[in-house]
């Protein structure tokens, strides 16, 4: 442990994008930050953290502990963020909307033309481009691979036996699980299907709406699918529960969980829904189920009670990274927390951190 805290304090590193924030503001954020997270760290004991702050218009990035080659991770490591991707993928839903390319309340049949209509609908209800962004379609969680106690190599195996085709051709079979619209149902497969929907009417792969139209706008420039050898050297390949090193499955869960990027590239995706001006960035976080004064679902954003705390967040996993993001588009503050670590609490743990580092900004005097 003693080591832990060692390692914590000389691989904490800061930067501000620029000074808007005073020099007291600062020094109070970067301790806040220290403080929350070395705690988080020894009661995980995660070996590190990367973390991204935007408040008042600016982005700051922390980075404690040392990764699995003994090094201390920085602006330049690249993460899985897992289904944090999702909530890329509900932007681009926003933009189809305001595009008016398709319609929130269309049945999803209409964009599968080739499947028997039927597969999406269980009790004369019809599954729509909503109930797949809010996760209310009744589809399960996924579609292939998921037979019970696989090792992480069997899953990763099967993983790479199926694509975008294979996708289509599983869903002739499926049956949903509940009547579309009445239960919360968290599915991989219903946010892959969005991004094929959102494939078919831009007439272009999920991974070039990214580049030519989610990331000129959010600014990401090191926001990532598939990496260069170059990238590659820089992608922390993150641990498993038992410490072998995690295999990469990106490619499966795209559009629902395959991006990689830096804790500055998500501070500037958080600071777009915090600055931005455009129509947009408003629209992607308006409420399409649920409640405003309890929880809810925008845009594939979860929410809670936006009334009053106006939080969304989002968590993410993959075989050995877990993360974590909240924006608070009111209060104009967001967090993204990343770890190369996963565990059954990870998402949690993250999160009871960001919600602590939160709390002490929003209300502390």
């Amino acid at each position: 442990m003693r080591f832990l805290t060692q390692a914590i304090t000389l691989a904490l590193l800061v930067i501000l994008s620029t000074a808007s924030l005073t020099e007291a503001q600062s020094e109070n954020l970067a301790e806040i930050v220290r403080e929350e997270v070395e705690a988080m760290m020894a009661q995980t004991g995660f070996a590190s953290v990367s973390v991204a702050i935007v408040e008042q218009g600016e982005n700051a990035t922390y980075h404690f502990g040392r990764l699995s080659d003994g090094s201390g991770p920085d602006d330049e490591t690249l993460y899985d963020i897992g289904s944090l991707t999702k909530t890329h993928t509900g932007l681009l839903l926003a933009l189809a909307v305001s595009d008016g390319l398709l319609a929130l309340d269309d049945p999803v049949a209409l964009y599968m033309p080739e499947l028997d209509p039927g597969v999406f609908s269980k009790n004369g209800e019809h599954a729509t481009i909503r109930h797949l962004a809010t996760h209310v379609s009744g589809m399960p969680q996924d579609l292939a691979c998921d037979a019970p106690d696989q090792t992480p190599d069997a899953l990763l195996a099967c993983f790479l036996d199926h694509d975008q085709s294979d996708l289509v051709d599983r869903l002739r079979s499926m049956e949903l699980l509940s009547v579309p619209g009445e239960q919360y149902r968290y599915s991989n497969a219903a946010v892959r299907l969005l991004g094929l929907i959102l494939e078919r009417v831009y007439e272009t792969s999920f991974d070039e709406l990214l580049t030519e139209r989610v990331f000129p706008r959010t600014g990401q420039t090191e926001t990532y699918s598939a990496l260069t050898p170059e990238q590659h050297a820089r992608w922390q390949v993150g641990q498993q529960a038992d410490g072998d090193q995690a295999p990469d499955a990106s490619m499966y869960f795209n559009p629902a969980g395959g991006l990689k990027s830096t804790a500055p590239d998500m501070g500037r995706y958080m600071r777009y829904y915090l600055t931005s001006e455009e129509p947009l960035a408003r629209d992607a976080v308006t409420l399409l189920v649920g409640e405003p004064d309890g929880l809810g679902r925008a845009y594939i954003w979860n929410t809670f009670r936006l009334d009053t705390v106006g939080q969304l967040y989002h968590g993410g996993g993959t075989f050995g990274t877990s993360a974590w993001i909240s924006i608070y588009p009111e209060a104009g503050l967001g967090i993204f927390m990343v770890t190369p670590s996963v565990s059954p609490t990870a998402q949690a743990d993250l999160n009871g951190a960001s919600n602590a580092i939160i709390a002490r900004l929003r209300y502390d005097d």
